[in-house]
């Protein structure tokens, strides 16, 4: 009799040990499926109320390419945030007009944006990165561009440009320089509640103070603060 409760014991204990294993595995559930790019968007990117409908991040390349992110919402709010070699560093908002929000979706559509392929195969170095993003409905499409795959269309490198300048992007960027570095003269357009710029621009040895922190991670896709 004894060794019958015994056993039962050791069966009652063997079961529940294989129950606590059970429920161990079960409840480490997989992760969810990466829908949301390593790049895009960035948590002070967001805004609340509003949806992001685009969005253009430019990353840094060997020399002093400008890094920056751009979000355009669907009410044509937008967010600027600016990392390092721009005139303005730091996290900016304002507003697009109404024909400049059109004029950007139809800049998508026009280059069929939504059927692009990522373009990130390094043939060229020293270049940098630009990462599109375009919503359309519940859809949303990104695409990875490095400036050294020589395979990547033209109408998406024009796409970049024309995202910068219908978001006129320059009054806190700055103008391109011929060496990569950015010029801190005033850009054109309408400016008027953009900030004061930096007093004088980049020179050698000397990084003016819209440098940012030293960027030991040359032409790299995740190159984020």
């Amino acid at each position: 009799m004894l060794q019958a409760i015994l056993n039962s014991r050791r069966w009652l204990h063997w079961v529940a040990c294989v129950s606590l294993v059970c429920a161990a595995a079960c409840s480490k559930k997989k992760p969810p499926a990466d829908t949301t790019s390593v790049d895009q968007p960035h948590p002070p990117d967001a805004l609340p109320g509003v949806t992001p409908l685009a969005t253009l991040e430019r990353t840094g390349c060997y020399g002093e390419c400008p890094v920056y992110r751009l979000t355009v919402s669907s009410d044509g709010s937008v967010v600027y945030v600016g990392t390092r070699w721009v005139k303005v560093l730091g996290r900016q908002v304002y507003k697009l007009s109404d024909a400049q929000l059109a004029e950007l979706q139809a800049a998508f559509e026009r280059i069929n944006f939504m059927s692009l392929r990522d373009y990130d195969r390094v043939e060229n170095t020293d270049d940098d990165w630009a990462h599109l993003s375009f919503r359309r409905g519940a859809q949303v499409k990104r695409v990875r561009h490095y400036h050294g795959d020589n395979a990547a269309p033209p109408a998406l490198s024009s796409l970049e440009d024309d995202f910068d300048r219908i978001a006129e992007s320059a009054r806190y960027v700055g103008a391109a320089a011929a060496t990569g570095a950015v010029s801190t003269a005033p850009s054109a357009g309408p400016a008027s509640d953009a900030p004061s710029a930096p007093s004088s621009p980049h020179s050698a040895g000397k990084p003016s103070d819209s440098a940012g922190p030293p960027d030991d991670t040359a032409a790299d896709p995740d190159n984020h603060p």
